[in-house]
């Protein structure tokens, strides 16, 4: 018996002799069994593709207009590294096998539509890199530094020009499962967006009916690698010829069809995508901390800023930060219980952009990036943020029933903005855990913090240099009323872990 290890691609391919449509069939272990529909691999042939997510021996029966195949083979253990695809639990995100999964990806929207040595570039690029997803899309991109054709499309043509949706050159998809593959083998989630507005080659303005065509072959060709995630979109509402309910039938076709029920968002340009039933995360594109934390709050469902300003040059206002601004809002989102997104499109005259081609990466984020990453991998849980700070009177003495008051009367206004206001203006970056608390500093500086612990128990107080990469441990076993000096200037962040005693929340 054929063996496979769990969470790998097993196929199953028939000869289509004249058949229509595509072969579907069922695989089971036990009582568990999985439905599986089929896509034509090429003129000749129909390819089914099941991703086994338990180990055991499995069974498939096939059938595609009269004719049927049966089969079984052996599901063994996952190969070292591989956890499953990646699932959401509250505000996180967690592997199917449990492991703790914390997004640290990349933007690289058109890498796999460039020539084969700028492929491979990229990919060693990534080798080496903090990051652990790539958003990437599957129609090519025209844009500013974008204005290179691709050397293969998703479809043939009919012969008035028009893209033919129920050909899919097959050029194009064996190239795009070699990218997959290719970030599967590195540890890396393939954030796929499906649909785009940037455009000269017409894939963005095909009618409902191609595009559902068209999603319903990703689907079932794609859906069986387990590092897949769906992005509807990139900036929704640049999507002029969509409407809202285009976007909840792709959306619903998703929930509906996909078996593995991969992840599924809906980036946006300025207002978030309403939230549905068949959403499991928010993307957003959104600079300041503050109000992803509101959206995190109001959506109750992980929040990845997947866009809030790239490290670079450029003269357009998103594609400017500075490299310390670029890692003063990660850690701000980070402390705030968010996920971040990297990026970078520093000006080059061969309009080789990481953004957008891959190829090389220039900036300073990066090895800072590989630095937060280290320190959130290290803490002992995920981060939740904080409540609102206390509301103080004049004289400064602490006043819970003022609090209280003002927080109601706020909460209570007729429209989001009262709760949203709230939220930004008596909250700050600062995470929490039973076993730690992480203050970020933002762009204070500060010679001392004043602290108050827990009066029993011990406590250990780590000051955090963004930029510099550092934690060094400022005093260890304390606990009650305590100021720790700073070194007074941008960008720290305060960790405070328990030794024992209560819970830091």
């Amino acid at each position: 018996m054929e063996s496979i290890h769990q969470y790998e691609v097993f196929e199953v391919t028939m000869p289509k002799q004249q058949r229509s449509g595509y072969p579907g069939g069922v695989f089971s272990c036990g009582d568990h069994s999985v439905c599986i529909k089929g896509f034509a691999e090429n003129a000749n042939e129909g390819t089914l593709r099941f991703m086994p997510d338990r180990q055991g021996d499995w069974h498939y029966a096939v059938a595609w207009e009269g004719e049927s195949v049966e089969g079984d083979f052996h599901c063994i253990a996952p190969k070292r590294g591989v956890h499953g695809p990646v699932r959401t639990q509250g505000h996180h995100f967690y592997y199917d096998d449990g492991a703790r999964f914390i997004p640290m990806g990349t933007t690289c929207y058109a890498w796999v539509h460039q020539p084969p040595e700028m492929i491979e570039e990229t990919l060693e690029t990534l080798k080496s890199s903090p990051f652990n997803k790539v958003r990437m899309c599957v129609f090519p991109k025209s844009m500013p530094y974008n204005h290179n054709d691709p050397a293969f499309y998703p479809f043939e043509k009919k012969e008035d020009g028009v893209w033919d949706v129920t050909r899919p050159d097959q050029r194009y998809w064996q190239h795009l499962d070699f990218c997959i593959c290719a970030l599967a083998e590195m540890g890396l989630e393939a954030d796929i967006i499906l649909f785009h507005p940037y455009d000269r080659w017409g894939l963005s303005t095909m009618k409902q009916e191609d595009n559902l065509t068209y999603l319903h072959y990703a689907i079932r060709r794609l859906g069986a690698y387990h590092n897949v995630w769906w992005a509807l979109s990139n900036e929704y509402e640049f999507s002029f010829g969509k409407t809202i309910a285009d976007w909840d039938q792709f959306g619903e076709m998703l929930a509906a069809e996909d078996p593995y029920h991969h992840l599924v968002s809906a980036h946006d340009w300025i207002t978030p995508y309403p939230k549905r039933p068949w959403m499991t995360h928010v993307s957003l594109q959104c600079a300041d901390p503050g109000e992803v934390f509101s959206v995190r709050d109001e959506y109750g469902l992980p929040t990845i800023d997947d866009e809030f300003g790239y490290e670079g040059d450029l003269e357009f206002s998103w594609g400017n930060l500075s490299g310390f601004e670029f890692m003063n809002r990660a850690w701000a989102m980070v402390a705030f219980g968010c996920y971040i997104s990297h990026g970078e499109t520093f000006h080059r005259d061969d309009e080789v952009l990481w953004w957008a081609k891959g190829g090389k990466l220039y900036g300073q984020t990066p090895a800072r990036l590989q630095f937060l990453a280290e320190v959130l991998r290290s803490l002992p849980g995920p981060i939740e943020p904080a409540c609102a700070q206390a509301v103080r009177d004049p004289n400064g003495n602490a006043s819970s029933e003022g609090q209280k008051q003002l927080i109601k009367m706020i909460w209570e206004m007729e429209s989001d903005k009262g709760r949203r206001q709230i939220q930004k203006e008596m909250t700050r970056p600062i995470g929490q855990h039973p076993d730690f608390r992480l203050i970020y500093l933002e762009r204070q500086v500060r010679s001392f913090i004043s602290l108050k612990l827990p009066e029993q128990g011990q406590y250990k107080v780590e000051i955090i240099d963004i930029w510099g990469m550092t934690r060094k441990q400022a005093v260890s076993g304390v606990h009650g009323d305590i100021t720790v000096g700073l070194p007074g200037h941008e960008g720290l962040a305060v960790l405070i872990t328990r030794l024992s005693g209560e819970a830091l929340c």
